[in-house]
């Protein structure tokens, strides 16, 4: 098992390379739908840490005196409708906001999700786990089960995760809500009781804060779904304009990278296969080097007065943490945990051309 805890306990999660699972508990569905195919503690044993999870209410059980309705995983469109029935998890009356899928599916349930993140860290205590919800519907809900279901391993800690160290994070499972889910449940949930925020700040206007309880990354997936060829090339371009562009010109932000690619037709375990063939992990790794000094050339106007700046140590802070993958295994998490042995002698000998300024 890849086990991050031994790349030093006080290193910050900024300062180290790990795996995302993207649209982490889908794990079913047809080939345009299923995006992984193990569940989430097995993911975490292959080495994923953060977990990108949409959660939308489903009626699991129709006819009888009462509907039964849950939440789960999902991936694709449909239309939505408030309904009422009897909560599968806590089997009192509950309305939640159904999506009805079409051209997509079902995943994971939420309980699922959290009872195997709180699996892997009760059996691998230095490690930790994060999950990312977004695009989610029925968020009071989801911060309710999150709180109960994880008890004493949600991460209650406040203040700005991206400089929290590996040893502070160990033992835990860390949820994360997007802005507007953590808006609607801030009346009652806070980083008190475990649920945290999460920024992106690729989009417009979005600037770094040193005070956020939560993870501010800087990052977007996804290729063109109207262009269905060249998807692995698409990805590469897209990747590497988002990485000159750095994140927000700040060392301390988390990076995140998506090695995935979109489709509406096209089956995304033969694309996602195509992506992992050795010229294109090749690929992965020369657009990492490229993009960092990219991204690293591209803040020198920030930061070029930094004491010590040619240190090698301090170059590696530019480097993005995360990388999403579909359908997430050993091998390709192996992959992404080489990442982090890129040496800081390899950055200093390459000083020169990280502070060029005259381009």
């Amino acid at each position: 098992m890849i086990n991050y805890y031994e790349l030093g306990p006080d290193k910050k999660l900024n300062e180290v390379v790990m795996a995302g699972s993207h649209d982490a508990a889908v794990t079913m569905g047809g080939a345009n739908t299923q995006t992984q195919d193990l569940d989430i503690h097995d993911q975490a044993v292959a080495g994923a840490r953060l977990f990108d999870i949409r959660i939308t209410g489903a009626v699991v059980k129709k006819g009888g005196a009462e509907k039964v309705v849950t939440l789960k995983a999902y991936h694709g469109k449909g239309p939505e409708s408030n309904t009422t029935g009897v909560d599968l998890r806590t089997g009192t009356a509950a309305t939640a906001k159904v999506k009805s899928m079409w051209g997509g599916e079902y995943g994971l349930s939420l309980t699922k999700i959290l009872t195997d993140a709180s699996r892997f860290v009760t059996n691998n205590p230095s490690e930790f786990v994060i999950l990312k919800f977004d695009h989610c519907h029925n968020w009071e809900m989801i911060a309710e089960a999150c709180v109960q279901v994880l008890g004493d391993q949600i991460y209650k800690g406040a203040g700005n995760l991206n400089n929290k160290t590996l040893r502070q994070l160990q033992g835990k499972v860390i949820v994360l809500f997007a802005s507007d889910g953590l808006e609607l449940v801030r009346g009652t949930y806070s980083a008190a009781q475990g649920i945290l925020g999460i920024k992106n700040l690729s989009k417009a206007g979005s600037t770094y804060k040193d005070v956020y309880d939560g993870m501010q990354y800087f990052g977007k997936g996804g290729t063109s779904v109207g262009k269905p060829f060249g998807k692995v090339e698409q990805n590469i371009k897209k990747q590497r304009k988002l990485m000159a562009r750095g994140g927000d010109g700040n060392p301390n932000v988390v990076g995140m990278m998506y090695w995935t690619t979109t489709g509406v037709f096209e089956s995304i375990r033969d694309r996602n296969t195509g992506m992992w063939t050795a010229p294109n992990v090749a690929k992965l790794k020369d657009m990492w080097t490229n993009g960092l000094d990219e991204a690293i050339t591209s803040r020198m106007s920030k930061f070029a007065k930094i004491d010590g700046f040619a240190s090698g140590t301090v170059l590696k802070a530019f480097m993005p943490n995360f990388v999403m993958i579909d359908f997430v295994d050993e091998a390709k998490c192996k992959h992404i945990l080489e990442l982090n042995t890129i040496p800081p002698t390899f950055l200093v000998k390459n000083i020169d051309n990280f502070m060029r300024t005259d381009t």
